[in-house]
């Protein structure tokens, strides 16, 4: 993408970049790193339209159904898809205000990179569990989000209590440690919030 000058979105914004921050490529390739990504896998992303993973996961050979409420990020994904012939699809449905249609099916991956902290907190167990529930037994669910007592989106997550309470909606169970750990690492990661130090928190989650 970077070569071919072809634009792709990193948090919500769509252009032409030549260089993404290292923490935004850390989240990435923790998050994908061990999912195991085969081709023809069907992967439900949550949030990410027009980003790197999924045009990588595309390139791959899985099946990816996108969900973004941006209309634009959608729109693009749907027409560089078309491109690459990937099998690749974006849509606007809101998962957190409807259930997913029965013609969905079931994937064996889903991933969300820093999209829960996003949406309120009274609707992230709800999302949570509608997101589980339409894995494959066996399937696994890598999400990021931001993370610390100063993160400054509204639904971060501030400490290991309402990780544990997510994980709970869930009703998935973690992958590799018994229950997450916060190593207590803080980063100025957010250049509109300088002085608010905080980190990425991952859950890797099995069905």
């Amino acid at each position: 993408m970077w070569l071919r000058r072809i634009p792709f979105a990193v948090n919500g914004v769509l252009k032409k970049r030549g260089y993404v921050r290292w923490h935004k490529l850390w989240e990435y390739s923790r998050g994908l790193a061990y999912g195991d990504f085969q081709k023809g896998m069907r992967v439900l992303d949550f949030g990410g339209a027009a980003t790197l993973p999924i045009f990588h996961l595309a390139r791959r050979g899985c099946d990816i159904l996108s969900l973004d409420i941006d209309p634009k990020l959608a729109d693009y994904t749907n027409v560089v898809a078309e491109k690459y012939r990937w099998t690749l699809r974006a849509s606007t449905f809101d998962l957190t205000a409807a259930e997913a249609p029965a013609e969905w099916g079931k994937f064996d991956r889903v991933i969300s990179f820093c999209v829960m902290e996003h949406i309120p907190k009274i609707l992230q167990p709800r999302t949570i569990g509608r997101l589980a529930s339409l894995l494959r037994p066996g399937g696994m669910f890598q999400l990021t989000f931001d993370f610390g007592e100063n993160a400054p989106v509204g639904g971060a997550f501030h400490d290991v209590a309402q990780v544990s309470d997510l994980v709970a909606a869930s009703g998935l169970g973690l992958v590799g440690n018994p229950e997450f750990v916060d190593t207590g690492e803080r980063f100025a990661i957010d250049k509109k919030c300088p002085d608010r130090r905080f980190t990425f928190g991952s859950l890797f989650l099995r069905k």
